[in-house]
This record gives structure tokens, sequence and C-alpha cells, in this order.
């Protein structure tokens, strides 16, 4: 049903206040320039009322000092955007989150969070009776805090470019029983754009008084439940209940949801995530690769618990002493084979090899299962693969043949599967350093003896999504690399070959790097300074 309070309800008014019967008389009796008056007046009279009302919307957002940011600036399509230090996707989100959250209790409508299907996005829900005011408060709040808002149920996005302090941009709104909020945020280097994909969404639940308990009704499935008793106890909920991609850090400021959204849920990992990253090469392009590792956990794995460096070289000078998030240990050559004895390591942890970098938001659920199952990304099967020697020594250690290898990149294991292989006195297989062959190579063998070992146990569910796999000697390295800096797009991305001979005369090492810090230019909670350092691809 449109919402009689929206900006073009005067045909609705006029249906609402004048009698069906009076309508036809006067569609027979009174002029048509008569009644085409009293809507033009009736229209006037709503459009100044909505005014005044939208000032005394935007006087309680300012008063309020809703919203802010360093500064304001362009992005590449044209829209405004937002710049912040030391901005994250997960910073974004919260940053999202109190905008919407503040403007409504300063308007004094009740809200609740809900587990949306896609938890990219947080979601927010209202009652359908305060739909007049919640589009006056977000108005008022995205001319504030310039915004974006669309229509997603029904979907109508030919809005998206308009900014959301305009009346054009709210002509869905109406009709919408879903809207989206959405604001664009850079860091000072403008390399990292934010918002585009997350936003928030605003759900108007309505009520239905058909049983004895009066029920509101969500207007599209979520995570639990479309129904809920109207009349149900609100408590307090941390984001990353609501959203995989969140941190889980208990210091940060929970969210407010009903009591009977607080059911775990499948994808929901209760147990902590480590992360090891090995630094093998005490040269510039090594602690590169080292530094770009610490800052996609920082950026796209805030989730990560602790941490550790297994270091085979000297650890740069900007990397930060060890603490209760970042443990460093010395270790020799071959020393991942035993990766379940480093102190203080958790059951469950994510290992980032040397080029092994996240391109993109992850959860928890996409290595492991809720049970503690690993769920190792599958890579592709060839000749050369099926007669390596990992795939003879996993049939040696399981009676199985392989049937599929796994792919490079950041690689989730479980201490339960390295100490199986340990207590069967596996002997390790040679590893060659990735960084200095001239092509790329196919699985590592650790992860094929591993995963393999695992999935035939029943401790590993091997999935999809590959990674990007690149060579610095690559020819035309540099396209493929602004490729993946526009996009942004893939999940993982694994480097081979920064220490090869063609790819330091070629230069693709050098474009690397410089693709590196551009890529990832915020830095980590790992690093010296704490702020975002120049485009510089030395």
């Amino acid at each position: 049903m449109s919402d009689p309070t929206s900006l073009s309800s005067a045909a609705q008014a006029y249906q609402r206040f004048v009698p069906q019967p009076v309508r036809s008389v006067a569609a027979s009796t009174v002029p048509v320039q008569v009644r085409r008056k009293v809507k033009r007046r009736l229209a006037r009279t709503l459009s100044r009322r909505e005014a005044r009302l939208h000032r005394r919307a935007l006087r309680r957002v300012r008063k309020a000092a809703i919203g802010g940011s360093e500064r304001r600036t362009k992005a590449p399509d044209g829209r405004i955007g937002h710049v912040h230090t030391g901005l994250t996707v997960d910073l974004a989100r919260r940053l999202d989150h109190d905008l919407v959250t503040h403007a409504l209790d300063v308007a004094d409508i009740p809200w609740f969070a809900v587990p949306a299907l896609d938890d990219r996005r947080l979601c927010i829900a209202v009652e359908q009776r305060d739909k007049g005011a919640v589009r006056r408060a977000l108005r008022a709040l995205l001319e504030e805090h310039t915004g974006y808002v669309v229509s997603v149920s029904p979907a109508k996005n030919d809005t998206q470019a308009i900014p959301g302090s305009h009346v054009k941009a709210w002509k869905h709104f109406a009709k919408a029983r879903v809207i989206r909020l959405t604001w664009l945020r850079t860091e000072p280097t403008e390399n990292l754009w934010v918002g585009e994909d997350q936003g928030v969404e605003i759900e108007f639940w309505t009520v239905n008084t058909d049983l004895p308990t009066e029920r509101l009704i969500g207007p599209r499935p979520n995570r639990v439940q479309r129904a809920v008793p109207s009349d149900a106890p609100g408590i307090e909920i941390g984001l990353e209940r609501l959203s995989g991609y969140c941190d889980t850090d208990g210091d940060m400021e929970p969210t407010v949801t009903l009591e009977n959204f607080d059911i775990p849920r499948l994808e929901e990992i209760t147990f902590p995530v480590d992360a090891v990253l090995l630094h093998q090469h005490a040269t510039p392009w090594g602690e590169e690769l080292l530094r770009a590792a610490l800052r996609s956990l920082h950026q796209y794995a805030p989730w990560v618990d602790v941490v550790h460096v297994v270091a085979q070289a000297p650890v740069p000078d900007w990397l930060r002493g060890a603490d209760d998030r970042l443990s460093i240990v010395g270790a020799r050559p071959g020393a991942e084979w035993r990766l379940h004895q480093l102190p203080d390591i958790a059951g469950h942890f994510l290992l980032l090899r040397p080029g092994a970098l996240l391109g993109r938001p992850v959860r928890p659920f996409d290595y492991f299962g809720p049970h503690g199952t690993t769920r190792p990304r599958r890579g592709p099967w060839t000749a050369e693969e099926s007669f390596a020697p990992w795939a003879r020594a996993a049939y040696a250690i399981s009676g199985r043949v392989a049937s599929h290898g796994y792919a490079a990149g950041p690689q989730p294991y479980s201490c339960d599967i390295l100490a199986r292989l340990a207590e069967r006195d596996v002997p390790p297989l040679e590893l060659a350093d990735a960084q200095r062959l001239p092509t790329v190579p196919g699985t590592h063998p650790m992860d094929g003896l591993a995963h393999h070992f695992g999935h035939v146990t029943g401790l590993a569910d091997p999935s999809g999504e590959a990674s990007a796999v690149l060579h610095a000697a690559l020819p035309g390295i540099r396209a493929r690399l602004d490729r993946l800096l526009v996009r942004r797009d893939t999940q993982h991305i694994q480097f081979f070959g920064l220490g090869a001979e063609l790819s330091l005369g070629r230069g693709g090492t050098r474009a690397v790097t410089h693709f590196l810090r551009r890529y990832y230019p915020v830095a980590g909670l790992f690093e010296h300074g704490g702020s975002e350092e120049p485009d510089n691809p030395s």
C-alpha cells in the first residue's frame, strides 16, 4: 500500500478524505478545472507540511551531530564520497549502522536489527506505520551526510546516482517494502572505495492481528523467521551475530534485536580462528608480500584472532613487536609441516604463504564448517598433478587416489589434521621456493597431502572459489593488475615468481609491489605508524 505521508500522496489523500460517493458525484457535476484546482491546493498543502517536517527532522539531526568525515571527495563514477583515515570494510559497515540507528533514535522511531539473507549488509526493521517518519529522518540524515537510497523490494535502482537529500531520490519510496541506504567511503589516497556492495537496508514490517497474539510480519525472508510477536523483548547482540564479515572483538558496540532472532545459525563459527603467515625472503619485495598479507587480513578478515608470523628470514623494522594479537616465531626452512606445534596456536587457522592474499571480504564460514571441518579450495587436475610426489604420498597414507588438486592462495588448516599426519611419521615432502620459480607451480605439496588426508578422514570438505594466480614474469601483467585494482572482485590472489630473474629483469616484480601498495593502502594493526602511506612503488 502507498504511504499516505509520502511526497507523491496528493491523490491518496484526496481518496482518503473524500468519500467514494462524493467523488463520483463530483466527477459528473464539478468542472474539471475546479477539481484540478482543489487537488493542486491539496498538493501544495502537503508539500508545505512535508517541508516543515523535514526542517524539523534536519534540526534534530544537526543538533545530535549525526554523521561526519574528514572531507568529501568525488568518486570515480561522479558520486560524492567521504574520506576516513584508517578506513576498513568493517569500519564502514559500523559507521553506516550507527548513522541509521542514531537518526532513528533521534526521531523516536522504534527499530530492531534483522539477520538478513545477504549478510554483507546490515538490516534494520521498522513498523510500516512509521514509514513517513522514517523517510523524513533518513532524508535529513542524507542531507547532512551525503549518501544514496534505492528501493530493494520492488527493485528500483534508477535513483542510485541521485543524492538522498533530493526529493526525486525518494520517488519509489511509497511502494517500497525494503530500501537500501549507501554511503561511499574511501581513505586519503582514494585507492580503496567501500560501500557500493554494503549499506544498510530498511525493512517495513506490518502488524498482523489474525491470531490472538499480535505479530509483526516481515516483507521478505531472513535467516531466522519472518513473523515475530509484536511484544517480543529486545536484547543487545554483537554485529558479528548478524554478519559473518564483522570483527568478533567483544569491545565493539552491540546493536539491538528481538529475542527471537538470537538463535545460533548454521553458518556461525563459534571457535577461534588464527592466521599463520610465512616470511621467507629478506628482500624488499619479500617485505612487501608480508606487509600486503598483514593488511589483507586487517582489511578483509577482521575476525581473525591471533596472527602468527613464522619468520625464516629477519623481520622488517616496520613490524610491531609481539602482543596479544601478534606472535612472531623464528623458524627454519620446512617448519610449515609442524605448524600445529606453534605456541598458543588455535585449533583452526588460515595459512598464507608468501604471495597469498585476500582480495575481498571473507567469513570464517568460507573456510571452516560449524563442527570444525576445513573447507580447502580445490584447484585444477592435470596429468602432471597425478604424477606429483604429493599425489603418490597421499595414496600411500590413505589408499585412495587423489582426484583434484588444490588452489594456491590462503588455505584453511586444522591442528588435528597436521597432528594425525605427524603421528603417521609421514616424511615431509621437499618444498620449492615458489617466489624464485620461473613458472607457476602446481598444487603445493603440503596442501595436497594434508587436504587429501583430511578429506579421506572426514575432517575436510573441499569447496570452490579458486584464486587469481599470477606470475610476475607474465607478459602484460600490468594490464591484469589494473583489472584487479579496478574490479576488486577476486576473493584470493596469489603471486609467484617475484624473485625470478625474468621477473626482476622485465620489471614485473616492481609492477607487483606497486600494485600491492595501491590495493592495500591502509596500514594494519601490526605496523608502526598507523596511517595510510603514500603510493610509493619502491
